[in-house]
């Protein structure tokens, strides 16, 4: 070093932020999955996209479990109140975050 010079430094400030770890809340679930529903009933390929909508990495197979676990009748649909509720249950188990 030569003499007389003074080494310069430097400060760099980083901000670094996380993320924040939000489960949607059961209002927030059922409004998403009453938005892909037609005629208040929600198909294989309506569940894909409410769960894509949710943020699921396997939408394809999140709908054709949640139609095993929710679907009573087996019909293919979810077509009534009860298959709804337990639909809503399903998602929230699942624990998606915004």
């Amino acid at each position: 070093m030569i003499r007389g010079m003074v080494p310069q430094v430097s400060i760099r400030e980083e901000v670094k932020f996380k993320e924040a770890h939000v489960p949607w809340r059961r209002e927030m679930v059922v409004e998403v999955f009453k938005s892909f529903a037609k005629d208040g009933q929600l198909s294989k390929h309506e569940l894909k996209a409410a769960f894509d909508k949710l943020g699921s990495r396997w939408s394809t197979f999140r709908a054709w479990r949640a139609l095993s676990y929710a679907d009573a009748n087996q019909d293919g649909l979810i077509s009534n109140d009860h298959e709804f509720k337990a639909l809503v249950n399903y998602a929230l188990e699942c624990g998606y975050e915004l």
